[in-house]
């Protein structure tokens, strides 16, 4: 009994720890993208930068959440990046009904960048770091 409720607090932990983060972070991006940009200065283009950070941002604790699931890395890399792109086009949509907002491609696309960056730094570094932490 006492080994089971030890198990259960440590995988409610790695469920709090790993899954929280990328769900808080979409509660995050959901509210930003309510917010109207009018009176905003935004230099140019500048708003493709910001998308491919936010987005790769949230592609990096995807992966880092899904890799509890104990699958292969290239299919946690492929889940992590879909579920963040998905997202980023149904953050474009949401922004298509909120004023003062706009939808565009060029932005999902920009989202989908972000998060396939954000999904292969983190896969290429956790490698290098389990490799290093084996020698």
């Amino acid at each position: 009994m006492a080994i089971e409720k030890a198990m259960f607090r440590g995988r409610f932990k790695t469920c709090l720890c790993q899954w929280l983060p990328p769900i808080a972070y979409m509660a995050l991006i959901f509210y930003i993208s309510s917010q109207s940009l009018r009176g905003l200065p935004l230099p140019k283009n500048t708003d493709k930068i910001i998308h491919f950070i936010e987005f790769g941002i949230l592609g990096i604790l995807w992966f880092r959440a899904l890799k509890t699931s104990g699958a292969a890395s290239g299919k946690i890399a492929i889940a992590a990046f879909a579920v963040t792109f998905l997202y980023g086009v149904s953050d474009e949509i949401h922004q298509y009904f909120v004023p003062g907002r706009d939808a565009s491609v060029y932005d999902a696309i920009a989202d989908g960048l972000g998060g396939w960056a954000g999904v292969w730094i983190y896969g290429r570094t956790s490698k290098q770091y389990a490799v290093r932490s084996r020698q």
